[in-house]
């Protein structure tokens, strides 16, 4: 299990996570934020947002494919 430290506000947060899937939030975490270790409220929200418009686009191609494969 690793550690990520960061600041979100005024509050210090410690994140835990295993293995591959540490590697991957630590650089998608750093990618999105650009290294930043205090975030704000604001961005975060952003950030979440932002995510979770790009899962709804990966939804509906998802089943636009599943479509095709059905009709195959």
């Amino acid at each position: 299990m690793s550690k990520l430290s960061l600041q979100v506000g005024s509050k210090d947060f410690d994140i835990s996570l295993d293995g591959d899937f540490y590697e991957y939030f630590k650089e998608d975490f750093s990618r999105v934020f650009k290294d930043k270790k205090n975030i704000e409220a604001k961005e975060l929200l952003q950030a979440f947002v932002q995510k979770s418009y790009n899962e709804y686009q990966d939804k509906l191609r998802l089943e636009e494919i599943a479509k095709k494969l059905e009709e195959i």
